[in-house]
């Protein structure tokens, strides 16, 4: 299996390195990901100018765009064999409506678009907390097993592992999205508004994405292109 690494944070996030490390274990594995920082970018795609692509090296290349655009270079043109594509891991949650905010999130879909497997994962973390990525490295490992069967049907799964400090693993649950919108707020500051919101504290339905992780519990939810309907 070949297997495709992207994520949102950028080319140096410990996240994407230890993802990285996971897919290994699974196959040959190719890092196509943003120079910077694309938090929060969506599905935004560079379409009015060249992209730069940096070659580091033992197959990991940096892109100056988004990471739509790291997913397109790599199925097209960089590493076009890639059957299975991850993006992550992720620094913060990407729950219920997060998923269409998020880019690596976005990086996923893309890659389903494309006609591959893929499977985004974010680390959820408490407010004041650190990710340990060697636990959210063997959290990942559990799941890939479940979800990266190279065999398996066309499908996009969106992964939130919950901030937990138990060395067990905790149990994976397959669940919908949570519906609701987050509790935005905006402080004044003279002239301008400043964006304030408790993500921790947002409301949510029982069984769903939100209440398993926020529970501490492996949130797996298939994600569906929005033309799609279930049979």
């Amino acid at each position: 299996m070949h297997i495709l690494v992207t994520n949102d944070d950028g080319i140096d996030a410990p996240g994407l390195a230890a993802l990285a490390e996971v897919a290994q274990t699974l196959g040959t594995v190719t890092v196509v990901a943003p120079a910077t920082h694309m938090s929060g970018c969506s599905h935004a795609a560079t379409t009015d100018r060249p992209l730069c692509v940096i070659d580091h090296g033992l197959n990991r290349f940096s892109v100056d765009g988004t990471p739509v655009d790291c997913v397109r270079l790599a199925l097209l043109t960089l590493a076009p064999q890639v059957n299975l594509v991850l993006s992550g891991i992720n620094d913060g949650g990407n729950l219920g409506v997060d998923v269409l905010m998020s880019g690596t999130v976005a990086g996923a879909r893309e890659a389903l678009l494309l006609g591959r497997r893929a499977i985004a994962i974010s680390q959820y973390r408490r407010r004041g907390r650190r990710p340990d990525w060697q636990r959210s490295s063997r959290l990942t490992a559990a799941v890939l097993c479940d979800l990266s069967h190279p065999g398996d049907t066309l499908a996009c799964w969106n992964v939130n592992l919950p901030d937990v400090d138990s060395v067990a693993i905790p149990a994976i649950v397959r669940c919908p999205l949570d519906p609701h919108p987050l509790p935005i707020t905006y402080e004044r500051l003279g002239d301008a508004f400043a964006y304030t919101s408790t993500y921790h504290a947002r409301q949510h339905q029982t069984a769903t994405d939100v209440d398993i992780c926020f529970g501490g519990n492996i949130s797996v939810t298939e994600l569906r292109l929005p033309w799609e309907t279930r049979s």
